[in-house]
């Protein structure tokens, strides 16, 4: 494998050698996470043959190879992290080097199901375990509805998603001219005072100065001190931070009008690369085909027992 160039902080001995396959949003992620992980070590970059000599994060440990993913070799576990289209035939490739995956390509219902028997398939004849479907959705999210639908067996579930940090659309940016999509969220100054920032996606040509101004002036703003923010893409914003909150009502035996409400704001990308350290860290217990976060012993996904025993014996305050 070609090495990469030291940089960041030096490689410590771990546990498991982990090697990260495609270097997108989430496989940086996972690289980043991999980096500040315990019992875990990242050893090897998968890229293809284009890619190769594109730089890597500053934040990596040092003497991380740079490879194509046919000539993986030397770890212990793989987290493919490529598009959802590319994902069956790069995790076939890496199982067939005999290195256990996981993987978090998004797909539900019959196509989750299709996909998962064709990794268990392939996991089977290379005798390696496999973790199918271990990110934030596929994998957390669904858990979490699990466990409501488990305390209120009775019931019904709800779930809606949220921008985060209280972002929403805003309609009266989006009429002013020259502003092709627009986000709003309130927040307090340290004095008090409710501050308004409005990120803004401009049209082709668009004037920021008279967008700004416009804004400024319209009657639902004049309230509240604005801040105007242009912004490249108010897609990318709402993917970099995300929300989805869960209420369950129902009854729980035979107390009823239970109700749950669980609210998180978060980026997903990170979430799922949480999952996929997880995850990986069962790979060693696990037999050879592939597995859902179902199949997996909560203990198991915490790491060591003494840091499971901790979060799971600590009190709401």
């Amino acid at each position: 494998m070609e090495r990469a160039k030291a940089t960041g902080r030096p490689l410590p001995w771990k546990d498991l050698r982990v090697a990260v396959v495609g270097l997108g949003r989430l496989g940086t992620a996972c690289a980043l996470a991999l980096a500040d992980s315990r019992g875990l070590a990242l050893v090897a970059i998968a890229r293809r043959g284009d890619s190769l000599s594109r730089g890597l994060p500053r934040d990596l440990p040092r003497g991380v190879a740079v490879c194509e993913t046919g000539t993986l070799q030397d770890v212990d576990a793989a987290l493919v992290c490529v598009p959802a289209e590319e994902m069956l035939d790069a995790v076939r490739q890496v199982l067939s080097r005999g290195i256990p995956v996981v993987e978090c390509a998004q797909r539900h219902g019959p196509a989750f199901r299709e996909h998962l028997a064709a990794i268990d398939r392939e996991a089977l004849r290379q005798r390696c375990a496999a973790v199918v479907g271990a990110g934030w959705d596929p994998g957390a999210l669904p858990l979490l509805r699990g466990w409501l639908g488990l305390l209120v067996p009775k019931g019904r579930t709800e779930a809606r998603l949220r921008a985060s940090a209280s972002l929403h659309h805003t309609l009266a940016a989006r009429e002013v001219s020259g502003v092709r999509d627009a986000l709003c969220t309130e927040r307090r100054a340290a004095d008090g005072r409710l501050q308004r920032y409005v990120y803004v996606e401009l049209e082709p040509g668009a004037d920021r100065q008279q967008v700004d101004a416009a804004l400024r002036a319209d009657p639902l703003f004049l309230d509240e001190e604005t801040q105007v923010l242009p912004i490249p893409s108010v897609a990318a914003l709402e993917e970099e931070g995300q929300g989805v909150v869960l209420e369950r009502w129902g009854a729980a035996g035979a107390s009823g009008h239970q109700r749950l409400l669980l609210e998180a704001r978060c980026d997903p990308v990170a979430l799922a690369a949480q999952v996929m350290l997880a995850a990986a860290r069962s790979l060693r217990q696990l037999r050879p085909g592939a597995h859902t976060l179902l199949d997996l012993p909560p203990a198991r996904l915490f790491g060591p027992r003494s840091q499971a025993e901790r979060e799971a014996g600590s009190r709401p305050r």
